[in-house]
């Protein structure tokens, strides 16, 4: 089974909130994707945040293993 991960879940799994790094690596990352507009939302939140640089990288690694997978 395919998971579309929006937005919301990005940030908590970025934040280490409600152990989302472990339930995504029970089901596998390549089961995982994010749409475009989620990918926007998150550089948006990026661009307003206190750390913009290392969100953009978050961003970048995380968006790389789920971009595609569908």
């Amino acid at each position: 089974m395919k998971y579309l991960l929006d937005t919301n879940i990005c940030i908590h799994l970025f934040r280490g909130n409600y152990n989302l790094a472990d339930k995504i690596e029970q089901i596998g990352i390549e089961n995982c994707a994010i749409s475009e507009i989620t990918l926007a939302e998150l550089v948006f939140c990026a661009e307003n945040s206190k750390f913009p640089k290392k969100n953009f990288q978050l961003i970048e690694i995380f968006s790389e293993q789920v971009i595609n997978q569908f």
